[in-house]
């Protein structure tokens, strides 16, 4: 796994430069505790052999909803969170799941399906033109696109698209199909959920990600139906996302979405 490698790498190095510095009296030591170096150990042995799961093998319980655990315990919330003066509504787990996610993805295209001010299609232009080695396009999509801030348009790199996502039929099909793989498609709209996912599956590759932001959480029956749609189509949850900071910890509980 990418990730795993990259942190034995790190201890890799330490090891072969600084071989004195790694024991107990040493910088290694002084630095990490014995839990500390346990918790790294688990890191760089994790068994991921279990990654992807099915939606109908997985509970829709969440250690901490970050929204409202955010109300409840601290003095600034996820809903207060901007990104250079725009507001951005995503939670800090989200702002750190996403960034690991387009360096392991590299993805060519990101959908954003819901613009608001245009602060998370800006934050994800920046994370795509700082994090991929070849850079790609960001298209968000929404209805109200004349309140999108005016530093949000001017990235090279970020398009914005007024369309109605209650009629799928609006999506530009040309555009749509000529867009480089892989995709990060992410659903903060709301509007006509699995309509909209239908729609883009049909366009979507195998290994391209599809993301469906705070509507899971409520897991009514429309949802629990949908998602029996969802893994029909060939998508598997990557719980390495999910549950990278507890189960299901995230505004997109059960619904980092791989396509198989």
């Amino acid at each position: 796994m990418k990730f795993a490698s990259e942190h034995k790498a790190f201890w890799d190095a330490c090891n072969k430069n600084y071989p004195d510095q790694m024991g107990p009296s040493g910088f290694g030591g002084q630095l990490f505790g014995s839990r500390t170096l346990a918790g790294i150990h688990a890191v760089l042995n994790a068994d991921h052999s279990d990654r992807f799961a099915k939606p109908s093998d997985r509970n829709w319980m969440s250690s901490i909803y970050p929204f409202i655990a955010d109300q409840r315990f601290t003095k600034i919330g996820a809903l207060a969170m901007t990104y250079k003066g725009l507001v951005i509504y995503k939670t800090p787990f989200d702002l750190a799941l996403y960034p690991r996610l387009i360096w392991e993805l590299q993805p060519r295209t990101i959908l954003e399906l819901g613009s608001a001010q245009g602060g998370s299609g800006l934050w994800f232009a920046d994370k795509m033109s700082v994090l991929c080695e070849k850079l790609g396009e960001v298209h968000s999509f929404d209805l109200y696109s004349k309140i999108v801030h005016e530093r949000a348009r001017k990235h090279p790199l970020l398009t914005f698209h007024q369309i109605d996502l209650s009629d799928v039929t609006n999506f530009d099909k040309d555009m749509l199909i000529s867009l480089p793989h892989p995709w990060l498609v992410i659903d903060d709209a709301h509007v006509q959920i699995f309509s909209v996912f239908s729609y883009l599956n049909d366009f979507l590759v195998s290994g391209d990600y599809y993301v469906i932001e705070d509507n899971p959480v409520h897991a009514n029956r429309e949802f629990i139906d949908g998602f029996q749609l969802i893994e029909q189509a060939g998508f598997l949850i990557d719980t390495y996302y999910t549950d990278a900071f507890g189960t299901n910890v995230t505004c997109a509980s059960n619904a980092w979405l791989r396509k198989s």
